[in-house]
């Protein structure tokens, strides 16, 4: 498994933002995290990507503890957060080179990875550009890019294509189908863009109240009662 997670709990103040959850996620596997605001989606994320100590429970991904090795999680995780943040004199080139080297990736591999990331994501011809000129659309794949520069293991997607326009939006998905083919990437992806989370994810996990209320494959999610009631 790429990701499990056993009786997992994290509490802010005494309310639980996840209560003992238990998830198992195959490698190249695409799981949809959906449920409404403050279920405790984030969290899990931050957890999964050793930015966030749980209070209870276990995880591994890609078989390390994101508790006592969080480094390595790093190098094995790929984060795209929900809000493109970054410096915005520096070129999409410049943004992507100080990345890999914040990984420890070696110089002279750093820039080929980086002309095939702007190439995956269809930024090649902004390599020069400075990011404050890009659209919001083109700093989320930028930000896909940042992510994947390392060639992590799993890719941590935490509201994507939020903001962007349907147009935007269905590019967006594009590119992330594209990765998951070429790289076999195991990813987590969190959205309020449900119709379109179905469209790409296999499985679906659902959080309520840091409860989880469902995890299986999408079609069953979309027989049982909270999919029938969450997706329409």
């Amino acid at each position: 498994m790429s990701i499990e997670v056993s009786q997992l709990t994290r509490f802010f103040g005494q309310a639980p933002a996840v209560h003992q959850l238990d998830m198992s996620v195959p490698s190249g596997a695409v799981t949809g995290l959906v449920g409404p605001n403050g279920a405790g989606k984030t969290t899990l994320l931050l957890m999964l990507a050793a930015l966030l100590a749980p209070d209870h429970g276990t995880i591994r991904v890609a078989g390390l503890d994101p508790v006592t090795q969080p480094r390595e999680v790093h190098r094995a995780v790929g984060w795209m957060p929900d809000a493109f943040g970054t410096w915005d004199s520096l070129t999409c080139t410049e943004i992507l080179l100080t990345f890999a080297a914040a990984q420890g990736m070696d110089a002279d591999a750093a820039h080929p990875r980086a002309v095939e990331m702007l190439s995956l994501v269809h930024l090649e011809e902004m390599a020069r550009t400075p990011a404050r000129v890009l659209s919001r659309g083109q700093k989320q794949r930028l930000g896909l890019a940042r992510a994947l520069i390392h060639a992590p293991k799993v890719l941590l997607l935490d509201e994507p294509v939020t903001g962007l326009d349907p147009i935007m939006t269905g590019e967006l998905y594009h590119i992330f189908k594209d990765c998951i083919e070429k790289y076999g990437v195991t990813v987590i992806m969190v959205s309020h863009d449900i119709r379109g989370t179905l469209g790409q994810a296999n499985r679906i996990l659902h959080l309520s109240g840091g409860t989880q209320q469902f995890f299986g494959t999408t079609e069953e999610y979309l027989r049982s009662p909270v999919g029938q009631r969450f997706a329409g």
